[in-house]
């Protein structure tokens, strides 16, 4: 429903868009030249800073546990690359179509400019906005409107429920049965899971509370946190055999504490290393994780010769299977 709605939208808004598309651009309040180029953001030339920034946004993926756990839970090894193509494509085609969408967005909602406007709600509900004028105002179909909200609900409950029983697996299996108590039963176990999800939705439910709050800035720094943290662990245990525990739990911790630092403590001037620098905070987390990892693993014992003979098996496997 979400892919349809993703297609079907941006479609119809741009059939209702009158007039040339650069003159609305300029009425909305935007260098239109600018606005449509690769080249810029906002209103002046994209830095090379920013041109990073971006660009590493990719390397978040390899650490979002709720997107692993989709890998992990594949049934043979023979669907992995089935499964990578789809993966890629859907990033492809639903990010292309976002923009899509906010480019025409912009001038198929005029007068209103969403964020500016009086009244006018944020930038962020840019594709709501788009399905209410169009099946509300144009095309008096809110049944069909009604169906393509709920699509954009599941595709966040879908995010939502996948991160919540992360959460809630992590702490009760591999956090407390795995380190406190390995003789838990599984009734208490499951009981650890449901109180680590009533709290992790409690936790969510109030940083969702504050009016002010922007989607994008929570995402943006979960991003950052999730893919520092646990992508350059990912990457080095699946390409690097010397990779250890204690580089792990360097690699981990180093990487998280670099994004909050980066994002949260003013230690420049006053200012967060983000403010001062306009780095994403996960271009550094990431690098750091990498050196935590390396440094801390030939620093301290290699991994037991089964961990590395498993390693050569999966790798040779791979070989093979190429």
């Amino acid at each position: 429903m979400m892919l349809i709605a993703l297609l079907i939208v941006p479609i119809i808004a741009w059939g209702y868009v009158s007039g040339d598309f650069s003159s609305l651009l300029a009425q909305s309040g935007v260098n239109s030249e600018h606005y449509m180029s690769l080249m810029y953001n906002g209103d002046h030339a994209i830095t090379p800073i920013e041109i990073i920034s971006n660009l590493a946004w990719g390397l978040g993926y390899c650490g979002m546990p709720h997107i692993l756990i989709r890998f992990m839970a594949i049934k043979n090894e023979k669907e992995l690359r089935k499964s990578s193509v789809i993966a890629i494509v859907w990033v492809v085609i639903s990010l292309t179509l976002a923009v899509v969408i906010g480019v025409v967005g912009r001038a198929y909602l005029l007068p209103m400019i969403l964020g500016e406007t009086a009244g006018a709600p944020s930038t962020e509900s840019v594709f709501i906005q788009m399905i209410q004028e169009t099946f509300t105002n144009k095309i008096n179909l809110p049944f069909i409107g009604g169906l393509f909200i709920c699509g954009i609900l599941a595709a966040i409950m879908s995010t939502a429920d996948s991160q919540l029983l992360v959460c809630s697996s992590s702490v009760s299996a591999d956090i407390y049965q795995g380190i406190f108590k390995p003789s838990a039963s599984d009734k208490e176990v499951l009981n650890i899971g449901r109180i680590t999800t009533i709290i992790v939705a409690a936790l969510a439910f109030i940083i969702a509370w504050d009016p002010n709050s922007s989607v994008m800035a929570l995402v943006s720094d979960a991003w950052a946190g999730l893919g520092a943290a646990f992508g350059p662990l990912v990457v080095m245990s699946l390409f690097w055999k010397r990779t250890n525990l204690p580089g792990a739990i360097a690699g981990l911790l180093s990487g998280a504490l670099t994004v909050i630092i980066w994002d949260y403590i003013p230690i420049i001037g006053g200012q967060t290393p983000y403010v001062a620098t306009g780095l994403y905070s996960l271009v550094v987390g990431f690098i750091i994780s990498l050196l935590f990892i390396v440094v801390v693993s030939l620093m301290t014992k290699a991994p037991e010769e089964s961990i590395i003979e498993e390693f050569e098996l999966y790798k040779g496997y791979e070989e093979y299977d190429k």
